[in-house]
């Protein structure tokens, strides 16, 4: 994916971006903010669990801010400190994500379901809203959503995490439609099965329910026979954030070795 410097840095400031990261701390999210640190963005790293989020930001020289995204005032927060050490906004990744419970439709507890959306989606909406001003004032942004190939098609057994999918991509081309004029291009991407612990305690859940002594592999359902690298995951999301036309707005990019092709 290549574009020309005119087109991928028109809406650039001069001097580095700077670019927020929520679930930081994460699979996805260190193998993004290391992606982008090499590309010299200056990071703003957010994620509730302290440990390895100052982790990374001390490796990386980035603010760290620890924040739950589903706390009330979390999201303005984040934002206003953000711009207190960087002064502006030019990338943000909505990245926080849980799979929530998986079994039987009837099984699932409704509680557990609105976890999954709090965390899922509305704590993306909550930094989504708090952003938008600053790019407004700037006429300029990138906002990327972290959405899944889940969020394509169905997933039996995860209709939770499924449902919080589909809904983060229809609030990215919703918003994307809303904000292309002053200059901010909203994206989604859509990782597959991605090679992480979260896919792990997937397979391992799935194997519970079908009573199997091992977990159950998605392999089979991979044309590239194999789970997608934490690290491809973030190649894409640096060229959506650094590279990509300004045309490029709406789009749910999927990185899933052709599983959903």
């Amino acid at each position: 994916m290549t574009s020309s410097p005119q087109e991928g840095q028109a809406a650039r400031p001069n001097g580095a971006p700077v670019v927020l990261i929520t679930g930081a701390g994460g699979t996805i999210g260190i193998a993004l903010a290391r992606a982008l640190a090499s590309r010299g963005a200056r990071l703003a790293l957010s994620d509730r669990a302290e440990t390895p989020l100052r982790a990374i930001a001390e490796e990386l020289s980035g603010t760290a801010i620890v924040a739950d995204v589903t706390a009330s005032g979390a999201a303005q927060r984040i934002v206003a400190e953000t711009l207190g050490v960087f002064g502006r906004i030019d990338g943000l990744v909505n990245n926080v994500g849980v799979e929530g419970p998986i079994g039987p439709i009837e099984e699932i507890s409704l509680d557990e379901v609105r976890r999954v959306f709090d965390i899922n989606v509305l704590g993306m909406i909550a930094l989504t809203q708090a952003a938008i001003p600053v790019m407004r004032t700037q006429q300029s942004g990138r906002i990327l959503n972290i959405a899944s190939g889940a969020g394509t098609a169905g997933s039996a057994w995860m209709a939770a995490y499924s449902a919080s999918k589909h809904a983060v991509i229809g609030f990215t081309r919703s918003v994307a439609r809303e904000v292309a004029a002053a200059g901010i291009a909203v994206n989604a991407l859509c990782p597959g099965c991605v090679d992480s612990p979260m896919m792990q305690r997937i397979e391992s859940r799935l194997a519970e329910l079908h009573g199997q002594d091992r977990p159950v592999t998605f392999l089979p359902a991979i044309p590239l026979g194999r789970y997608v690298a934490p690290e491809e995951v973030a190649s894409v999301a640096v060229w959506l954030l650094l590279d990509a036309p300004m045309s490029v707005i709406g789009v749910c990019d999927i990185v899933d070795g052709g599983m959903r092709a």
